[in-house]
């Protein structure tokens, strides 16, 4: 049976301490994928060594629009939008993955800086190879972020529950009437940022409110297609949502 690409991947994500060079498959996994989006990534602290692991099991056939094709090997080229200090390697040197077997992602890293407290969109790229017919296709795995929690020079500061506050945007896919609307956890200045899928920043904006309870214009960036996600801090409080331009 034909498996469509965007599910052909298994997830199996860990948290760990760095203590292996590459990452071992775990060949157990029956499913398609686990955890999926709606489960997310493990957190991660500023100041503590962070790892999680990627499990694949790649199928043997794929489907590309109308083509059906054997999937040769699927080989990871780069995965963008990771923390400061984090990096990657696979459980081969050339992170590449052939049809019919398992493999695996090691994400880890370190990030000694308050300011990447915040959500971190993550995307991996791959490029497909297939036979019958015989193609090289890109894919792009996304969807998925790596949050990390302010760390040791946090302490002394109460740690606060991102739940306690509101944080929305109406509606969403946006349109020139869009508004992002958040409470903060006190009056003052707080910093928004809107970062492309990619990770690119495209809008950096710092301001301050006098009562905790802010109404934030998104119309303008309503023109160019994509995905965005937008980025709240204040302090040692952060809040990150993902936004569509159709």
């Amino acid at each position: 049976m034909v498996r469509n690409l965007t599910l052909s991947f298994i997830l199996s994500w860990f948290l760990g301490f760095g203590l292996i060079a590459q990452c071992v498959p775990d060949e157990s996994i029956s499913g398609l994928y686990a955890p999926d989006v709606s489960q997310g990534l493990p957190n991660g602290e500023v100041g503590v060594s962070y790892e999680t692991v990627i499990t694949m099991n790649v199928p043997t056939d794929t489907s590309y629009g109308t083509i059906s094709a054997t999937l040769d090997s699927m080989v990871l080229t780069g995965v963008s939008g990771l923390p400061n200090g984090f990096s990657y390697d696979c459980s081969n040197a050339q992170c590449s993955f052939p049809g019919g077997e398992f493999g695996c992602i090691r994400v880890f890293g370190i990030s000694n800086d308050n300011a990447d407290a915040i959500t971190w969109p993550i995307e991996a790229s791959f490029t497909v190879y297939t036979s019958n017919p015989s193609l090289s296709l890109p894919y792009d795995l996304s969807d998925y972020t790596i949050t990390l929690d302010s760390g040791q020079a946090g302490l002394g500061v109460k740690r606060i529950n991102n739940e306690d506050y509101r944080f929305f945007i109406e509606p969403n896919p946006i349109n020139i009437n869009s508004k992002l609307l958040f409470d903060l956890p006190e009056s003052g200045r707080y910093v928004l940022d809107i970062y492309s899928l990619l990770g690119s920043n495209v809008a950096h904006i710092e301001s301050v409110s006098s009562n905790g309870r802010v109404t934030q214009d998104l119309g303008e960036f309503s023109k160019e297609p994509g995905v965005y996600f937008v980025s709240l801090k204040q302090g040692t409080y952060s809040r990150s949502i993902r936004f569509i331009v159709q």
